[in-house]
């Protein structure tokens, strides 16, 4: 059966035409989207669509909802302060400066809007020596490297690499050599998913909805006046000639007043369009607003007005979503970058990339979760743990002051708890009251223990 059978046959199922005469195309139009083009291997569940990530840029460019929805996502993701934790400050800050100074960090906003709008952001990775530097690449001009309609793999199964159609040459490029990052994945060799396509029905609905009530609007915004002229009594105004409709034509041209008509008594009017008649479809506009939103796993509260409570659920929720995308980020710029970095420059830690919560909501949650640990004892205040704190508030860290206070205030030597850290003499009274040379010097305890 040929694919153009095929699809009739679904069509004519779906839409529940026995008739084969009627022409209807729209399920095809919006299936030739996806329709596979006799190049997908056995693990490449879907292809690269062109022609998709052509429709999902346009829709960026001119459905609201969907624009908001890219840039309020992109911002949520990388608009928050970006740190790095792990067990030697000066890696911490060396990672840093490193994401810095590539230019990894003003270009991931891009990458991350790309990978919302195309499916996948990508960029090239130049490394020289322990140095790195990345160049956006456009996401219609990247694909796979294939062997004729397939994939191409080496002898391991592992991906030779990916093609770069840059300025009308095919550029061949290494896995170690892209930076690829995605959110919505279907199979193993995927290069992603646009959340566009699952609201492009619903948005190009609403779009076509939108300029046809438009078009009403414009037509007939103001209500519609029908005139009559003459009687259907014999008399001079029986028989209407050109003339006669010109004479009338100027009488209504001749009236002073927008709200009161005076007309001549052949002459009768009636009103057949009122604005409010027109377009009574919000209902089934806003049903379309909240599928875009579902797509985006934005709360609908967003394209609506709803009550508080509701709206602050659904917030929180939407926090909780940015959490994972953030996770997931994390993950790859890890794997693809960060990791190979630390290797290369013989970092002895592996500083874990942060994102400090942003939201006020999750940020109570936390500090109301720290007190209970401070009130039950769970952690005590130290240098370290206050600077933690101050990094994720955005406050300069504390100086340690480089004072000797390292002596046992009994005159008994070094104590080797203040070696470790510089603790009042409230706190150090808690250690004081079981060190074995005070227990020792005061005979508490044997001097042979």
């Amino acid at each position: 059966m040929s694919s153009t059978n095929r699809w009739a046959v679904i069509r004519d199922a779906l839409l529940r035409r026995p008739r084969r005469d009627r022409t209807d195309y729209r399920l095809e139009q919006l299936m030739a989207v996806l329709k596979q083009r006799n190049k997908t291997g056995i693990a490449e569940r879907i292809e690269p669509s062109e022609v998709l990530m052509r429709r999902c840029e346009l829709l960026y460019r001119l459905e609201p909802l969907i624009f908001s929805g890219v840039n309020k996502l992109t911002r949520r993701i990388t608009g928050t302060k970006i740190y790095f934790i792990g067990e030697i400050p000066e890696e911490n800050e060396k990672a840093m400066k490193f994401m810095e100074e590539s230019g990894l960090l003003s270009l991931l906003p891009h990458l991350v809007k790309d990978a919302l709008i195309y499916g996948f952001g990508v960029a090239e990775i130049k490394q020289e020596g322990t140095s790195f530097t990345f160049h956006q690449i456009y996401p219609l001009e990247f694909d796979y490297q294939r062997d004729g309609t397939e994939i191409a793999v080496d002898e391991n199964g592992n991906i030779k690499g990916y093609v770069w159609r840059r300025r009308g040459e095919e550029v061949e490029l290494k896995p170690s050599e892209v930076l690829l990052i995605r959110f919505f994945t279907l199979g193993q060799y995927c290069l992603g998913i646009s959340p566009i396509e699952a609201a492009f029905k619903s948005a190009w609905i609403k779009l076509n909805l939108e300029e046809a009530l438009g078009e009403a609007i414009y037509r007939h915004g103001f209500p519609l006046v029908k005139f009559k002229i003459g009687t259907p009594e014999q008399g001079p105004w029986h028989e209407i000639t050109p003339e006669k409709i010109k004479a009338a034509k100027k009488i209504i041209t001749d009236l002073q007043s927008a709200s009161e008509l005076i007309l001549p008594w052949w002459m009768d009017a009636e009103i057949l369009a009122k604005r409010s008649d027109l377009g009574n479809i919000n209902l089934f506009i806003d049903l379309l607003g909240m599928e875009i939103l579902a797509a985006f796993e934005m709360p609908k509260s967003f394209g609506t007005a709803q009550g508080v409570g509701s709206r602050a659920v659904e917030e929180l929720d939407f926090e909780k979503s940015i959490i994972a995308f953030q996770e997931e980020l994390r993950r790859q710029l890890e794997e693809q970058v960060l990791n190979r970095y630390y290797q290369l420059n013989n970092f002895k830690s592996r500083p874990k990339l942060m994102f400090a919560e942003y939201a006020p909501e999750l940020q109570n949650v936390r500090l109301r979760r720290l007190s209970a640990y401070a009130k039950h004892g769970l952690i005590t205040r130290t240098d370290d743990l206050e600077n933690a704190l101050r990094e994720l508030e955005g406050l300069p860290p504390k100086v340690k002051k480089k004072v000797k206070t390292e002596e046992c205030i009994f005159g008994l030597g070094p104590c080797p708890v203040r070696e470790e850290e510089s603790l009042p003499l409230d706190k150090l009274v808690a250690f004081c009251n079981i060190c074995v040379k005070r227990l020792k010097t005061t005979g508490e305890i044997s001097k042979d223990v």
